[in-house]
Order: structure tokens, then sequence, then C-alpha cells
């Protein structure tokens, strides 16, 4: 009996310090459960939403990112520039609409979870390199033990694995420039057009080579004596 009256006073409304009888707030934020993914395109997508929720701040606003947008910018071109996929195909790497990456390429700033997955996936991609985007993106859309391709395995967070499977690419370093010495620099240098003012003043002299000598040719008149 003594249980059953705790139960009922428990669902009474609560008094507080801002006056008698009044309701108190009660605030209960959403519980979190993470499963095992596996190979199904749907629970991959359902793990990405579940690590970008993680981020966020309890007001509900995600994290901006901490680099600037130019890094962004040039990471983003340098993924589309090895990788060989599209647009479309970056998206879904990244689980964003196309639009979002056109913003992200644009200068505008991304999530930190984005900023770290962009980072890490160039990453992979610059380890995979073989030097050919064509056989990069080959690479990328290989499907793998499981039938997917094995670029999936970036979209759940799994890089070293994906790096393990296709493995490095050593792919040939472009030649790195060096500075010209002084002297080279001197010798490539343009004349100063104040030098040359006298000799535009000079007479211009003609190296006269061998001729051919000139010979008469016969006009040939036709039948009619014209």
């Amino acid at each position: 009996m003594s249980d059953l009256l705790d139960r009922k006073l428990d669902l009474l409304p609560k008094t507080s310090a801002l006056g008698a009888m009044r309701k108190s707030s009660v605030y209960r934020f959403p519980s979190i459960i993470l499963m095992a993914p596996n190979s199904s395109g749907n629970s991959i997508a359902t793990s990405r939403d579940i690590l970008a929720a993680l981020e966020m701040t309890t007001s509900g606003l995600t994290l901006p990112s901490t680099s600037s947008p130019e890094s962004t910018q040039k990471a983003l071109s340098e993924l589309r520039r090895l990788s060989g996929l599209t647009w479309d195909q970056l998206a879904k790497l990244f689980n964003v609409s196309r639009r979002s990456l056109h913003f992200w390429a644009s200068g505008q700033p991304l999530s930190r979870f984005n900023e770290e997955h962009l980072h890490r996936v160039l990453g992979a991609i610059q380890y995979i390199d073989r030097g050919n985007a064509s056989l990069n993106r080959s690479l990328l859309l290989k499907p793998g033990n499981n039938g997917r391709p094995l670029i999936d395995l970036m979209v759940v967070g799994k890089y070293e694995e994906f790096k393990q499977i296709i493995g490095s690419g050593n792919a040939p370093q472009r030649p790195q420039l060096r500075p010209l010495s002084e002297d080279t620099r001197a010798a490539r240098r343009p004349q100063n057009p104040a030098e040359l003012v006298d000799a535009l003043q000079d007479p211009i002299h003609l190296e006269v080579g061998q001729s051919r000598p000139a010979r008469a040719v016969r006009s040939r008149k036709n039948r009619s004596g014209q």
C-alpha cells in the first residue's frame, strides 16, 4: 500500500522556489544508442548520422570548423583531382547533398566532423594514389568481399582498413623546382632598353649571299599567234 501511495505522490505536480504549486520544468535529453553497422546502405547512413550527432551541443548547434576556408577549398579540390569522382559521388562519400559540397568549395564553413572526415579521406587517397585519377577511381569503386564498393569503408570511418586492402600506390612524385642561380638569371634577363637607343640609329647591314643568276625564259605562244 505504501508503494502505491509513493507512486501517486510522484505523479503530483512539484513545487519550486518561484512560487507555490508551480510545476517545475524537467529537461530530458534524447538518448543515443550505438549499434554495430552491417553491410547495408541504410546502416552506413545511420552510423554517419549518429557520429555527426555526437558533436552537436546541447542547444542543437553543430560545432563549426576550425580551419580556414582556403584550407577547405584546397583539400576538396585536391580530393576531387586525385579521386576522379564526380560531385554526386563525393556527396555520397560525405552523406551530404551536392549543393553542400558546392558551398564548401565556395568557402562556406563546414562542421568539425566533416572537416576531419575530409582530411582523413584525402590522406587515404593520397596513400593509395596510382598517379592517375582514372586508376584511383576504379580502385575506389572496386567491390570488396561483401560486394560493396571499397569506398564505403571510408564512409563509416574505416580509413586504415581501406588502405590495407588497396595498399600503397607509390605514385611518382612531382619534381621539385629549384631556384635559378644568380648567373643563370642574369643571362636570361632581357637587355636594358636604354642600352639599345644608340643601336637603333645605326644603319642596318644585310648580308648578301649568293643569288641565282637570272635567265631568260621564252614565252610560249598559242597556235593563234597571240
